[in-house]
């Protein structure tokens, strides 16, 4: 028996904050267990949390067209029989859904079991699973800016996405040294996300000149798909010893993001939680395919909080310029990392573990 069963798993920006809530049950004596996708993305990420317990369940996304749909309900028909004796078995007292494709089949046969669901959505508008299990839920988590108009006041808390503990602003030096990136100067960090942004890429290699005249050094996180390494110190006119460094994955984002003085990311909502809780000014880029459009509305929020600038991949070429103003304004940086110190006072995890210890004991909890 468990007491609280997560369902996390299929990409890095479910699974990551449903270890960060195991975590926090975990030192309040509560059990739970994960439940993750077959994917190698989960199974990679698994491997470093031994302390917390994984199930994996097969499954893939609603999308991909006619086929890529009739797939969706192939897995997930396949995987009801094992989600059905996972709770059966669990007995679980709560079940949390992070959304994603995973969620469907938990949501479905929770609900006609009588398992107490609850929803977490991190996205500044809502995704499909979400939406799909809004009307079955006990309790929704939704971003402070986010409301959904059919549901329940009663049934919506406003919390933030957990972060692992391990996510945490360094000293800057520090977390420079452990990037192997010895440079004094301004450092601008480049994410597109785990698997990398093609376009984000090819900007650097277009603009290192450019940047390095300005000394500006770069640290650029290129996605494992793409192959890209380097590491290259130059010289400019002035003198000034210059960094580029381009990587093609870390595992330690709290250093990456740490060390820089500006980051340049796209908008997952994974991605803003970790730039916000390292407290660092960033434009965001948002990934123009994701699922209804997502990653803007996260990066618009974001940026009406103060915490950044949303910048649409269409107006590129418009990066640079925005890079050469921010970093020579030290004020406008020290303000936003001002603003984001107020949006980092707050952390998600002991939050919602906060309103899940009622849920668990079944305690009427006012707003």
């Amino acid at each position: 028996m468990t007491d609280v069963l997560i369902i996390c798993g299929g990409t890095g920006g479910h699974l990551s904050p449903g270890i960060a809530l195991a975590e926090e049950l975990k030192s309040r004596d509560f059990s739970s267990t994960l439940c993750i996708s077959q994917k190698s993305i989960d199974t990679a990420i698994a491997q470093k949390y031994e302390h917390i317990g994984f199930e994996r369940f097969p499954g893939r996304a609603f999308s991909g067209g006619l086929f890529g749909k009739l797939q969706f309900f192939q897995q997930l028909i396949c995987s009801l029989p094992k989600i059905y004796r996972m709770i059966r078995n669990e007995k679980p007292k709560v079940m949390v859904l992070f959304g994603g494709y995973l969620s469907v089949g938990f949501g479905l046969l929770g609900t006609l079991l009588s398992v107490k669901i609850v929803l977490h959505e991190a996205n500044g508008k809502v995704g499909k699973a979400v939406r799909l299990l809004q009307g079955f839920a006990y309790r929704i988590y939704l971003p402070r800016s986010v409301m959904i108009k059919e549901v329940k006041k009663s049934k919506v808390r406003h919390a933030g996405y957990p972060l692992r503990k391990e996510m945490m602003s360094m000293d800057k030096s520090e977390a420079r040294r452990q990037l192997g990136m010895e440079c004094e100067g301004t450092l601008l960090v480049i994410i597109g996300g785990s698997q990398g942004a093609q376009v984000l890429n090819k900007w650097v290699i277009d603009h290192f000149e450019k940047l390095i005249e300005e000394g500006i050094s770069i640290y650029c996180i290129s996605g494992l798909k793409n192959g890209l390494e380097s590491h290259d110190v130059s010289t400019n006119s002035r003198g000034e010893s210059v960094t580029i460094k381009m990587v093609p994955f870390s595992d330690n984002m709290a250093a990456v993001l740490s060390a820089g003085d500006l980051v340049v990311s796209r908008a997952g909502a994974g991605a803003i939680a970790e730039i916000t809780r390292c407290e660092v000014p960033s434009i965001l880029v948002p990934y123009p395919y994701a699922a209804d459009n997502h990653q803007f509305y996260n990066a618009k929020i974001h940026e009406s909080l103060g915490g950044g600038i949303l910048l649409d991949e269409n107006n590129l070429e418009k990066l640079y310029e925005e890079v050469r103003v921010l970093t020579s304004n030290y004020n406008l940086l020290e303000q936003i990392s001002l603003n984001l110190k107020n949006l980092n006072a707050v952390n998600a995890s002991e939050e919602i573990v906060d309103d899940l210890q009622a849920v668990i004991r079944g305690e009427k909890v006012g707003r």
